[in-house]
Order: C-alpha cells, then structure tokens, then sequence
C-alpha cells in the first residue's frame, strides 16, 4: 500500500526534528536528566512537528535502550509506538472527544499504572478544542497525575487554554520551519524517492507551505505525481497555480512603470488559464513589503529572505512602493465583497500615477518658492493687537517723525493694553507711543516711548 510522503518520511528521533531545535534540545536534556514534566503544553502553527515530537518523547521514555535522551528505535516498545499499538501510548482528538465524559475516562483510567511500558503517556490533539467543563475536569489529574504519567497538550490556538491548565502545564512553543530549512528537507525526499527536481519549484513548494512541513512533504508528494516524477517550475505553476518569484516581481515592475495596458493584460491571461489570484495577489503584496523592508533598512538579513534578490527595486522612491502596497492591500479588501478579478483589475487601474511619483526631497527641490511678500504697517500691528487695543490705537493721533510713527495716546488707555502695546514695539520698532495726562494736556507734561 502506497505512503504518503507526508507519513513516510516523519521524523522518528529528535535528531529527525527539522526547524525546531529549542523544543528538542528542552526534550531531550529533560529525558537524559530525568527532569520530564508531568504534564507539557505544545503550541505552534500546524504542521511544524508538534504531535511527532509528543510521539518521540513517548518512545523516549518507554525505550528500553535509550541513548542520550534519543530512543534507539529498535527495542519491542519503540517499534509498537511507530506501529501505533503500543498500550501505554493514548492519543485523542479533542476536535471529535471534547466533552466532559471523555475527559472522565481519562481520570478513570489514568490511575492505573503503564501496562508494558516505564511510563503511561497521554496525547491530546486539538486541545482547545475541549470545552470549559472537560478543562475543569482535568484540573486536577494535572495537577497531580499518578506517578510514571505524563500528559501532552498539542494546540495550534494557545491563547484558547484556559489559565488554570496553563499554570499547571509546561509550556513549548513551536515555531514556523524556515523555507531554507523546508527546502533542504524536501531535497531530502526528493533524494531517496530518485525524483528530478528544480531549485525553483522546491523554493516555490517551501513558500506555498508558509512553514508547515506536512504541506510541503504532501505538495512534493501531489507535485511529482502531476509531473511523473519530475517536480519543475512548470509544473508547479499548473499544478498550484501559482507564479514563481521572478514572474511576480516583473508583474510589480509593470506597476511600478505604470504600464497598466500590460499589468491588466497579464492579470486577464493568469485568470483565463485557472491560477489562483487570490494567491498571485497574495504573493504580489508579500514581494512589495519585502522590496519596502530592503528599502528602509540599513540590513535586511534576517528580516527579509534573500534581500539581495530585491535590488532592482532599489532604483524606484519608497514613496512609490508605499503607494503600490496600499493599493494592492485595498485590493485584496475589496475582493472580500465582489468577484477578485474585479477588485484586481480596479486595483491595477489605479496604478498609472506610480511612475509620477517622487521622493519627497525631490518634490520639495522643485516646488517653486514664492518671494515673501513684505507685510505693510497696517498688517504688523493688526497682527500683534487684540480687537479692543487696536480700537484704542486707532482713537489716537498719528503722526510721522523721523521714520517713525508716533501714536498719541491718553495714559490711562495706553495703560489698559500696556502688555499688548510693549509687546508691539518689540515686534514693529517703528512704532513710538507718546503718553499724555488727562489733567494735564500741556507739551510739557508728555513723555516719548
């Protein structure tokens, strides 16, 4: 009966692990120092090996030849355990068991000891998908299991365990495999299956699987049954539907060029031949924020996958590719409630002003500057004075002196608006005040500010 390459090539030994080396290392210092929690929290994206490496620690624990906390995979335990009949091993899926009746059986039969093996393991697939009865319910085996049992929790949803469980458990988090790491494992299987293979499909199979190598290994799998044992670009361009990198980057130069005739052309065909648009739009706007990532930062590695395979975008204003990434966002958005082709095609429309486009060190170096108009007296001191002091000053005498304006004014007005007055003169030194007394309206009696 044929395997999938999905089963057949599942890691069997931590050594097998791909992409998850601090869960690994944690495991297996824990089995070689006898440190082995009573019960785990395993948390991550599906597909990165969460469940495989339960089963591993299962054999480690129960192998009667252990070796530096690997299992040796040879003695009657580890060889029932990859089998799937090994008594000791209980694996259920809270997606189908998530009631709290199921969780009763497990407190029924969790306080008998391990049948054949040195420990009783129990694996719970999906476990957030237990409702908060049957969370309850397990509280307190969890918190004080019989001895030589050890609980699993496998969940791709961490923030959904209650807090009670997770206070009680040991929690690993799984991450993403990397698509370097994805691809040298799909090389692998390529290798021992004897199947032709393309640098640039495998590069297309590891991104298609965001990381999830039950993905990858199943794609290779479909990918090199549709090829008859060849697994090329083109191939996975009419299997998947999907364009391969440098398609989609000559598609963002046609919209960074604005050369929307070609862009709406090129859309129209991908469409006509059945390829997956959402997934081209998709890839699209992952491709501009990787161009805007290389773009903005001093380094990139690290951050961005093959930074050196954006350079040519380097040429075109971060203001450019911001604006092309907002529009293919909206695009994607607007797809939600009408048919995609429509949405894209509006999309791409809206791209004939990018090649318009400059830094805004250039729009500013050729904005014209206008001359700064002079602004008039009049203008100055309406600028400076509030509405009451300008009706003060302008019930006073004006005259013009020595290049001045002189601004008869009664004393007790001008000290009314005194700190709007002196503010003024600093502002306009043109300005003079000249003070008279009520009582005394003689020349004698003025004073010249």
């Amino acid at each position: 009966m044929y395997i999938p390459f999905a089963r057949k090539y599942r890691p069997k030994f931590f050594r097998e692990v791909v992409g998850q080396e601090v869960p690994v290392r944690i495991l297996k210092n824990a089995v070689r120092s006898g440190k082995v929690a009573h019960a785990y929290i395993f948390a991550g994206p599906r597909g990165v090996g969460k469940t495989t490496v339960a089963r591993i620690l299962a054999k480690s624990l129960n192998c009667l030849n252990p070796k530096e906390g690997e299992p040796c995979g040879e003695c009657e335990n580890c060889l029932e355990i990859d089998k799937g009949n090994f008594p000791d091993l209980i694996e259920m899926d809270a997606a189908s068991n998530r009631g709290i009746d199921d969780v009763r059986a497990i407190r029924e039969a969790v306080s008998y000891t391990p049948i054949k093996g040195k420990f009783k393991v129990y694996i719970i697939d999906e476990a957030h998908m237990l409702t908060k009865e049957a969370f309850n319910a397990l509280l307190k085996t969890l918190e004080e299991p019989p001895p030589r049992t050890v609980f699993i929790l496998c969940t791709t949803e961490y923030e959904k365990i209650i807090p009670t469980i997770l206070s009680r458990c040991q929690r690993i988090i799984f991450s993403r495999v990397k698509e370097e790491d994805v691809k040298s494992y799909l090389k692998k299987i390529c290798s021992e299956e004897g199947l032709e293979c393309e640098e640039e499909a495998l590069s297309t199979i590891a991104r298609a699987s965001e990381g999830c190598m039950r993905d990858a290994a199943s794609l290779l799998d479909q990918a090199s049954v549709f090829g008859e044992g060849k697994v090329t670009q083109r191939v996975m361009e009419s299997f998947l539907g999907i364009l391969s990198v440098d398609k989609v980057r000559d598609f963002m130069k046609l919209l960074l060029e604005s050369r929307v005739d070609e862009a709406v052309k090129e859309l129209r065909s991908l469409y006509e031949k059945g390829y997956n648009l959402s997934k081209f739009w998709e890839t699209l706007e992952g491709e501009i924020r990787n161009a805007i990532l290389v773009k903005s930062l001093e380094d990139a590695r690290g951050v961005v996958e093959d930074p050196d395979g954006y350079k040519p975008f380097e040429e075109y204003p971060l203001e450019a590719l911001l604006y092309l990434e907002n529009l293919v966002n909206r695009g994607k958005v607007e797809a939600r409630t009408r048919p995609a082709i429509d949405a894209y095609e509006l999309a791409l429309i809206k791209t004939l002003i990018v090649k318009e486009i400059l830094p805004i060190s250039k729009a500013l170096a050729s904005a014209p500057v206008e001359p700064r108009r002079e602004e008039s007296l009049e203008e100055k001191i309406r600028t400076n004075l509030s509405s009451l002091a300008l009706k003060a000053i302008e019930k006073a005498n004006r005259r013009e002196e020595n290049g001045k304006v002189v601004f008869e004014m009664d004393e007790d007005d001008y000290e009314a608006f005194k700190g709007e007055f002196e503010k003024l003169k600093r502002h306009v030194p043109e300005v003079v005040f000249e003070l008279r007394k009520k009582k005394d309206q003689r020349k004698d009696t003025t004073s010249l500010f």
